[in-house]
């Protein structure tokens, strides 16, 4: 049985590589994605434990839309890695 991330031996050496570099994209881009929430999720956290709602509304008003645009790239790296690796629908 293959791996689900194996590459089609069909494809050429260009969709080959073009493969394993969106492969890195999309890992970089959930890295940053996760870290970015986390972040977030911890700084709001901190504003609900010392009662500061500003401090709250500050940090999502900080790094919110650095996450979003990652979760948006991230999202957009995943219709990409699908199309090089050859998967349909219903895989």
């Amino acid at each position: 049985m293959s791996s689900p991330l194996a590459i089609n031996p069909n494809f050429g050496p260009g969709r080959q590589k073009l493969a394993r570099g969106l492969t890195f994209v999309f890992v970089v881009l959930l890295v940053a994605m996760l870290v970015l929430g986390t972040v977030q999720v911890l700084l709001q956290l901190v504003g609900l434990i010392i009662g500061s709602g500003g401090f709250v509304v500050g940090a999502a008003a900080a790094i919110g839309p650095w996450t979003y645009a990652v979760a948006a790239a991230f999202g957009t790296s995943t219709f990409f890695v699908a199309w090089a690796y050859g998967w349909k629908g219903g895989d």
